[in-house]
């Protein structure tokens, strides 16, 4: 085949994978943001939403925030939200692109160091369409798997050319002195004629993409060790050989990748430093190292199970009780005897060897023997360590059913494994699409893996808070109940119990659950917060100050709690000092509606008026069908004292609006449309509106009904209101 026919059919094949890619995983783009973990990037994380600045990107090379330090996900996550908002579909589409160009770099990776063009194809197919490596593509979060793993294949070629270039500095010096050469075995490689850039310039440029990786993930601390790998098989620099010492050629291939082990060895210290300082790293009183140890095994088990046949998969896998000791023995002879098996077959088939050792040792960051957080086991950490099994399956495979070592002639036809590739690749994919459904909001994905793990106590938290945020309060206890009583220690699901029983009205069963936590945790910020809003509505404000304040104390940039100190200032009449808390609030939360409502209100009881009126249209800016400032700004342009600031049109707008948002079936929002149109001059729809307010009302003797029973006498009088 000439070189224009590979070329073409290079490029038909790379177009094949990312038309299968996008179409498996396009559902995708249609998809919210989930509550696990994407509040933490993007949704609730005020630093990322601002967009892409000076500061941020200082932030993003600052911070050890998620227990990590990789600043290039962060400035993913902040490009994103300076290009897009927070439109979910276009965050979700961004990881599908890099996704399909990983797929696509796989395949020009192997094909370029092998020479053989369809088994790399097929790995790159199971790599693009496999159902574990869902998890990584539909969750937004997780956007430092797809693009520390484009930075892992650029690094990987870019070795690979060094390689080429050293091999070809290597063939031309024995050419001039054949006697001296001592190439190794040949290369699949085709040379090129020496020239620029020199081979430097691409070992260079591979420690700055392994960089780049480092710091998008730090997963990547293995590349050394799979950079060896390569050298072996398919690079083929050495070979073991019994009969002659390798080291002298074994000691330069080390020596040449110190400079890609210093970066992992401080990648390592800054992840450890970052998980340890965000609580991350579970100690060993929690997890003892022999249970880690057993979970580990369990571990490896449990993904080759879920590689070959990829069923019942979950979003997380937590750490249960003990292991059974069948599932160990099994998982041990299994791993025992594959090792067994590739080393005895490593000089026939270095593939498998190197297949293998590429899946356990990519997989050792992540196995469990520094625990990070309370998961068995991830989908998500076999992204790129089941290339290594994808590998072994192509070619050796291939080696024991298609050619023959002996005769180069095929055992099965060309076609037998043609299709039955396809009909592995067509399986994933359609395995594949119908796990992105699940993806599609945090009930579905929480739900279905209540489905296929019954005792996930943190899928039941996730699932409540999902339910929750619906509004279904009696549903969302029944979970976190389920939760707590898995858990009883599980700090996040009591806090959500308390929660769901306050928006019941169940104050004092509420202020229970934020007490239990708090007599383990005092300074447990979510938890004092929301016993602190309990107080205030209890009436308790000095309770409720001391909270909230205590809560600043311990994280001054909580916007939440500089808001509701500054309610309780309010109810105080402190308004001076409310505007403060108010002004931090928007400051570091500048798209909370309420808090902009809430500046407004003060700012108002303090004479400022013009300053309420921008910041209640701030307010509605932010959230237009915010009703609270939608009432609450027709109420000042119809009935201020100061004519400047009145304004009857807008403000029957205004409290039109809030009534049709309300069914007009709420007495406040009526009786600022009364007063709004007695400002228009339309006396009688404004005695009308009154009146239906305190048929609502239903006699109350409250404020407002007092408020009410003046407009009706002005209004009658032929007058319009006047009065805060």
């Amino acid at each position: 085949m000439d070189l224009t026919n590979k070329t073409h059919r290079t490029i038909a094949i790379c177009l094949m994978l990312g038309a299968a890619t996008l179409i498996t995983f396009w559902p995708q783009t249609g998809h919210d943001f989930v509550s696990y973990d994407d509040p933490f990037y993007l949704t609730e994380n005020v630093q990322v939403q601002q967009g892409l600045t000076w500061e941020t990107v200082g932030w993003a090379l600052r911070t050890g925030a998620a227990g990590n330090w990789h600043p290039v996900t962060w400035l993913s996550h902040i490009l994103d939200v300076q290009l897009f908002g927070l439109e979910p579909g276009w965050h979700h589409l961004t990881s599908l692109l890099f996704h399909t160009a990983n797929a696509v770099l796989l395949f020009l990776l192997l094909q370029r160091m092998t020479g053989a063009v369809w088994r790399s194809a097929f790995v790159a197919g199971l790599f693009a369409l496999h159902p574990l490596h869902v998890q990584s593509v539909a969750w937004v979060a997780e956007r430092k798997d797809v693009l520390s793993a484009f930075f892992f294949m650029l690094t990987l070629g870019a070795y690979a050319k060094y390689v080429e270039k050293s091999k070809a500095g290597k063939e031309a010096a024995s050419d001039e002195n054949p006697a001296a050469s001592n190439t190794p075995h040949a290369s699949r490689f085709t040379f090129h004629a020496l020239g620029y850039p020199p081979r430097s310039f691409y070992y260079v440029l591979a420690l700055v993409l392994f960089a780049l990786g480092l710091m998008s993930k730090p997963m990547l601390v293995t590349v050394p060790f799979v950079l060896l790998l390569l050298d072996y098989w398919p690079l083929r620099r050495f070979e073991l050989d019994t009969r002659h010492s390798t080291l002298n050629t074994l000691l330069p291939l080390f020596l040449e990748k110190l400079p890609f082990f210093a970066l992992s060895a401080g990648s390592c210290a800054v992840t450890l430093w970052a998980q340890t300082g965000g609580g991350a790293v579970v100690p060993m009183g929690v997890v003892s190292l022999p249970q880690r140890l057993a979970n580990a095994l369990a571990a490896y088990g449990g993904y080759l199970r879920k590689t070959f046949w990829p069923v019942d998969l979950a979003v997380l896998y937590p750490i249960g009780g003990t292991v059974p000791v069948g599932t160990l023995i099994t998982s041990g002879a299994v791993l025992i005897a594959v090792t067994a098996w590739v080393v005895w077959r490593i000089r026939r088939q270095p593939c498998l060897a190197v297949g293998w050792f590429w899946f356990v040792g990519m997989l050792v960051p992540v196995i469990g023997l520094v625990q990070v957080g309370m998961q068995l086991m991830a989908d998500r950490y076999t992204y790129l360590p089941l290339i290594g099994l994808f590998v072994m399956v192509a070619w050796g495979v291939v080696a024991a059913v298609g050619v023959s070592p002996a005769t180069t002639r095929w055992r099965l036809p060309q076609a037998s494994l043609a299709v039955a590739s396809s009909l592995v690749l067509v399986t994933c994919a359609a395995a594949s699409r119908q796990e992105v459904g699940y993806w599609k909001d945090s009930e579905q994905l929480f739900g279905h893996a209540l489905q296929v793990t019954p005792a996930n106590y943190i899928a039941l938290d996730n699932y409540a808070r999902a339910l929750l945020k619906q509004g279904n309060a009696a549903e969302a206890v029944r979970s976190f109940e389920a939760a707590v009583a898995l858990r009883p220690d599980l700090d996040a699901a009591r806090c959500g119990l308390g929660t769901a029983l306050m928006d019941q009205g169940k104050l004092a069963e509420a202020a229970e659950q934020f007490d239990h936590v708090l007599e383990v945790q005092p300074d447990h910020a979510a938890a004092r917060l929301q016993l602190g809003i309990i107080r205030g509505r209890q009436g308790r404000l000095e309770e409720a100050g001391q909270a909230f304040a205590r809560v600043l104390r311990l994280h001054p940039e909580d916007a939440g709690a500089h808001n509701n100190l500054g309610n309780v200032l309010a109810q105080q009449g402190k308004h001076e000092e409310a505007v403060r808390q108010f002004e931090d609030a928007v400051r570091l939360r500048p798209d909370n509606a309420a808090a902009q409502n809430n500046l407004a209100i003060s700012c108002r009881k303090l004479g400022r008026t013009a300053e309420a009126i921008a910041h209640y249209r701030e307010a509605l800016r932010l959230q237009p069908a915010f009703i609270p400032a939608l009432n609450n700004l027709a109420w000042l342009l119809a009935a201020h004292s100061d004519a400047q600031f009145r304004n009857g049109t807008e403000a029957v707008q205004l409290a039109t609006r809030a009534c049709d948002l309300t069914r007009y079936e709420s007495p406040a929002p009526l009786a600022t449309l009364g007063a709004a149109y007695a400002e228009a001059g339309q006396f009688q729809e404004a005695v009308a509106y009154v009146e239906r307010a305190q048929e609502l009302a239903k006699g109350s003797q409250g404020p407002l009904a007092a408020r009410m029973a003046a407009m009706l006498e002005a209004f009658r009088a032929g007058q319009p209101y006047r009065g805060e």
